[in-house]
Order: structure tokens, then C-alpha cells, then sequence
């Protein structure tokens, strides 16, 4: 079950960015409070973090779910850049 799933009402949240060349990442530690993921895109800026009573191993999950995410992420941004340097047109990730 994720989240989502858990979330019995139907309500959410949808925010699309759509990044240029007008960006920011960066992720705020401390040693005794969860971090913060923060980006910023132009104008827009998006926090991530636990609320303060969440379970730690379930917040843990959903910080590793992020990570796969964002490695898939990854290896399709450096599957377009790697076909734009052979001047080839990339192919469909099988993923």
C-alpha cells in the first residue's frame, strides 16, 4: 500500500514542473530532525519532508521509493543526452 492508497477520501494534489535552466536542488540535513528536500524551479519552490510524527520506517519506505524514482529519472535523462550526442533519436525505455 502506498499513500495514496491510504487516502480514503479521493482528495490530492497535482503539481507539474516542467524544468528549463532556471533550477535549484539541494537537500537541508540536520542531526537530530528529518531533512528537507528542496527545489526550486523558476519561480516555484516544493519542500519535502516528514511530518513530525511520522514513523520513521515508514517515512524511510517512502524516501526510498523516491530514490528508485529519481534513478529512473536519471538513467532516461542520460539515455536522451547520450542519443543527442550520436545524433540518433532515442529509443523507448523499456521501463
Amino acid at each position: 500500500m502506498t499513500g495514496h492508497d491510504a487516502d480514503p477520501s479521493g482528495s490530492f494534489t497535482s503539481l507539474a514542473l516542467y524544468v528549463g535552466t532556471s533550477w535549484y536542488a539541494v537537500c537541508h540535513s540536520y542531526p537530530h530532525r528529518p531533512p528537507i528536500l528542496s527545489l526550486t524551479v523558476g519561480p516555484t519552490a516544493l519542500s519535502l519532508s516528514s511530518v513530525a510524527e511520522a514513523d520513521p520506517a515508514a517515512h524511510l519506505a517512502f524516501a526510498r521509493a523516491l530514490r528508485d524514482a529519481v534513478n529512473t529519472y536519471l538513467a532516461d535523462c542520460e539515455r536522451i543526452a547520450l542519443a543527442a550526442q550520436n545524433d540518433a533519436p532515442p529509443t523507448e525505455n523499456a521501463a
